[in-house]
């Protein structure tokens, strides 16, 4: 699944445990740096009912995604791991991903075009 596309799997159970509360995902050096794409990310993942352990593991997960991208991991392929490993409906974890892409990798942003 990832692997052919870059990306191993440990990557994508990180994605999935991280942005769920099913790890602990420590954020050196961001406590308290929250910056406006953190805040736009968070408004738009808590406005689409996306609860999460803390800020700083919320906006790492979602770097971990583009790292995601930078591997070559298909859209399609990361979205269905997350929504296979979580209770996330689909239309979560679009929002979580494209908010993802939107607010810290912009560069993917046609990947969703």
């Amino acid at each position: 699944m990832f692997a052919r596309n870059g990306v191993t799997k440990f990557a994508g159970a990180a994605i999935v445990a991280g942005a769920f509360g099913l790890a602990a995902f420590a954020a050196a050096g961001t406590a308290g740096a929250m910056s406006s794409a953190d805040d736009n990310f968070l408004t738009d993942i808590t406005s689409a009912g996306i609860a999460y352990d803390s800020p700083q593991a919320a906006t790492s997960v979602a770097h971990d995604v583009c790292v995601a991208f930078d591997g070559g991991a298909d859209p399609v392929d990361l979205g269905m791991e997350i929504k296979n490993e979580t209770d996330l409906t689909t239309d979560q974890v679009a929002t979580f991903v494209v908010s993802a892409v939107h607010n810290y990798c912009p560069e993917y942003g046609s990947l969703f075009a």
